[in-house]
């Protein structure tokens, strides 16, 4: 346990080579040696400022800012640090780390959410693989904000085409995704590649009931006001309505303890003010329906769908981590970097490299988590409330300034390339040519 301090990034660099070797990240020793001097730099700057990586990134003899500042630019337009070359890579990893529930509902379903995030100019739609509260990107798409008509719909079914053509036969997939993606492409694409969902529906939606055709805000009505109501219907009308279990609620709300304040019910309340000032956007719905939850699933029962459901809240806590962090201080500045982003080939990639180095953390974390007890004290330590996420465990283990982490953390990041190299690569024949095609995301 004991070890000199924290680990250097001399001593990083071979354990996330390792890594990327075992990933068959990119085609080529010299492009591998390259790819993990970023990862290594991200890990070690824990942000995407150009400005933090390139002062982490390793090199033998000293080198003038410009020319790291250079060096850095070139990466972003590399092939493999694309969705299409790094997606493949990815669902191996996670599948291969993270394990699947083995209790309630939702036994045995790995779950996938899908969701977007606004950075500047640029919308990124991602999905994404749940993992102990957070998700990790394995695939994504860069589109302008906001959002071109015509295009969204198109590039969200080829997000789960791509993923589903590289998921393993024998594990199950659920997809989750909030009321901006509902659409008969979207859950016919779905369909057609064997995946369940639970979707929330926007109250206009149409939907089919005992035959009749009606709107989601009629089924509000019909509602229990506390509680869950479940119809066995379809989603859409006539013959294009897909069979589906319609799940209408509002819940109870049951608040964690940290969350029974004066001062987070006055959060709330503030938050619950704003939401009807805002009442004149497009995208705001009448407030009576905004206490209410209507989701479109494959799940057979109520409790199932809203279980699964709840894991879609993972999505934004990953999206915080990713750009300001969990006080606004300790993320990875994802949204000023993509600001900045002239091309949506340049933020493509800077995605990529949040998507690796999600990965390594994410894996860290979850083994401070679910560690031998001497890790779990040490981590004791990072926090009086114990809130912190999988993600933020990773960054104080990456931090530990102590060295009581040192050994351990080389010892599992080995472990976690040792794992990941007794799994095939599917498809590995994907090509840098064809990583390169996927940067027109329609």
């Amino acid at each position: 346990m004991k070890g000199d301090a924290m680990l250097s990034s001399h001593e990083l660099y071979p354990l996330v080579l390792i890594w990327l070797r075992a990933l068959d990240a990119a085609p080529r020793p010299l492009a591998t040696a390259g790819l993990a001097h970023l990862v290594v730099a991200l890990l070690t700057a824990q942000s995407l400022r150009p400005s933090a990586l390139m002062r982490a990134l390793l090199s033998p003899t000293p080198v003038p800012a410009r020319q790291r500042y250079q060096r850095l630019a070139r990466s972003w337009g590399r092939p493999w640090l694309t969705s299409a070359w790094l997606t493949p890579r990815l669902v191996r990893a996670v599948t291969t780390l993270a394990p699947t529930p083995q209790r309630g509902p939702t036994a045995g379903l790995t779950h996938l959410v899908l969701d977007s995030v606004r950075c500047g100019r640029w919308e990124v739609f991602t999905l994404g693989v749940l993992w102990h509260g957070r998700i990790v990107p394995v695939n994504w798409a860069v589109l302008p904000s906001p959002w071109p008509s015509g295009q969204v719909t198109p590039a969200v079914c080829r997000r789960v085409r791509e993923v589903a053509a590289v998921w393993p036969s024998d594990r199950p997939v659920h997809l989750l995704a909030d009321r901006a993606f509902p659409s008969q492409p979207l859950f016919r694409t779905l369909r057609a590649v064997g995946w369940g969902w639970t979707v929330r529906l926007r109250a206009p939606l149409p939907v089919t009931v005992d035959g009749v055709e009606r709107t989601v805000r009629d089924l509000l009505g019909q509602a229990r006001r506390s509680g869950w109501t479940v119809w066995t219907g379809a989603e859409g009308r006539g013959r294009t309505a897909l069979p589906a279990t319609l799940v209408v609620g509002r819940g109870l709300p049951v608040w964690p303890l940290h969350q029974r304040t004066e001062g987070s019910q006055r959060a709330r309340a503030q938050q619950q003010a704003e939401r009807q000032r805002v009442k004149g956007y497009d995208y705001a719905t009448v407030g009576e329906t905004d206490a209410w939850v209507a989701l479109c699933a494959t799940h057979t029962t109520w409790h199932a769908a809203v279980c699964s459901y709840k894991g879609r809240y993972a999505t934004e806590g990953s999206y915080r981590d990713a750009q300001g962090g969990w006080d606004g201080q300790h993320g990875w500045d994802l949204e000023p970097v993509l600001a900045q982003a002239r091309t949506a080939t340049h933020a493509a990639g800077v995605v990529g490299l949040w998507a690796l180095g999600a990965l390594v953390q994410t894996w860290i974390g979850s083994q401070v988590v679910h560690g031998p007890a001497p890790v779990r004290a040490v981590a004791a330590q990072w926090t009086v409330t114990g809130r912190l996420s999988v993600w933020a465990h990773g960054q104080f283990a990456l931090r530990e300034s102590s060295g009581r982490l040192h050994d351990w953390l080389e010892q599992t990041l080995r472990t976690g390339a040792a794992r990941l190299a007794t799994v095939v690569l599917p498809h590995a024949g994907l090509s840098p040519g064809l990583a390169a095609s996927s940067m027109d995301p329609s």
